[in-house]
């Protein structure tokens, strides 16, 4: 590989690197989020050869990346990361949360909760990435990434309302 493709490879994936943390913190335990991110740059190297440049550099990392934490998941048996109610209370600083930083985490913990597949699509959308970019990194049509996208957010739905009715009965 010539000096200026590894050079192309370092500026990118280190351009994008937020993709590979945010995918290690949905899909890997505290402990094991560094190999996750090795185990996700290395396999981003190994296959960077292959890389012809058809699709977008970054919608290529989601697809790898992500493949990479399912397979790990199902090779290795990783736990899924569920975001504790401890992290969901204000913190001891005098520091206030506001609604929007409330309401956020309350997402994210519920996201948690969802099957690998729904929660690969729900993080990409939420990456503001296309029906077309989610079909390219998944391998489904963009009729039925809008299909699941409905009943993911039903879903998402369905479990706020139950927290909330359960705040309003304590």
């Amino acid at each position: 590989m010539s000096e200026k493709a590894k050079d192309y490879f370092v500026d990118m994936v280190f351009k994008h690197i937020p993709i590979i943390y945010k995918i290690c913190k949905m899909y890997a335990e505290e402990s094991e989020k560094e190999d996750l991110q090795q185990e996700i740059i290395y396999q981003l190297w190994k296959s960077f050869p292959s890389y012809k440049g058809n699709a977008k550099f970054q919608t290529w990392m989601y697809r790898v990346a992500l493949n990479t934490a399912l397979l790990g998941l199902r090779a290795k048996k990783i736990k899924y990361t569920e975001i504790s109610e401890n992290e969901i209370n204000l913190p001891s600083q005098p520091f206030r949360e506001n609604d929007e930083d409330t309401k956020v985490k309350h997402l994210y913990h519920h996201i948690s909760k969802l099957n690998d597949l729904d929660k690969a699509i729900i993080f990409l959308y939420l990456e503001q990435c296309t029906y077309e970019e989610i079909s390219e990194i998944t391998g489904m049509n963009t009729k039925n990434i809008s299909v699941r996208l409905v009943r993911i957010r039903e879903k998402l739905r369905k479990m706020f309302n139950k927290e909330n009715a359960l705040q309003k009965t304590s």
